[in-house]
């Protein structure tokens, strides 16, 4: 079967886990304490996501600092924010998958699949020099001129003080 057939399966399958999973989880534990439940898992997920979420972050910078790429920190980081995703979400199946997601093994198990079944391609952008400012137009949007020459200031001149309301006050 197709993976996408099979995406597709699971994504239109997972509101009726989470559904069942509720009623039988409410009947076994009572309404209130399966919402406190749902709430708990939710605060524990934004928790998670903000100490193990700001690790991963820490680790790509230090790897970026020393001029690597860091392709595992990288999906590390993108597996804790979707685990912190699915924790947030209303639910006890997406709480399941969340809290496996914030397991290291678990991350690294799904990050050595995704590399032996997907081609990675890196594209390495070319920096811009400091204090270059970039400026993304269309075609139709600029044309092309020459620039004033420079104008050298009148040594003889007094200072003059302006301000945003002197063409206003000009004849």
């Amino acid at each position: 079967m197709p993976a996408g057939l099979i995406l597709l399966l699971a994504f239109l399958a997972w509101p009726f886990l989470e559904i069942a999973a509720f009623i039988v989880i409410g009947r076994e534990i009572g309404i209130l304490p399966t919402l406190a439940t749902v709430v708990g898992t939710s605060v524990l997920g934004a928790v998670l996501l903000k100490q193990q979420g700001m690790a991963a972050l820490m680790a790509i910078r230090r790897e970026m600092r020393h001029g690597e790429l860091p392709p595992q920190a990288i999906g590390h980081a993108a597996l804790i924010g979707l685990g912190g995703l699915l924790l947030l979400l209303p639910g006890f199946v997406s709480d399941i998958f969340g809290i496996l997601l914030f397991l290291p093994p678990v991350r690294s198990l799904i990050l050595a699949a995704l590399a032996r079944n997907a081609t990675i391609v890196v594209v390495r952008g070319r920096r811009s020099g400091v204090g270059r400012t970039v400026v993304d137009l269309d075609p139709e949007e600029w044309h092309e001129t020459t620039p004033p020459p420079p104008s050298r200031p009148d040594p003889t001149a007094r200072p003059r003080i302006t301000g945003p309301d002197d063409d206003a006050r000009r004849p």
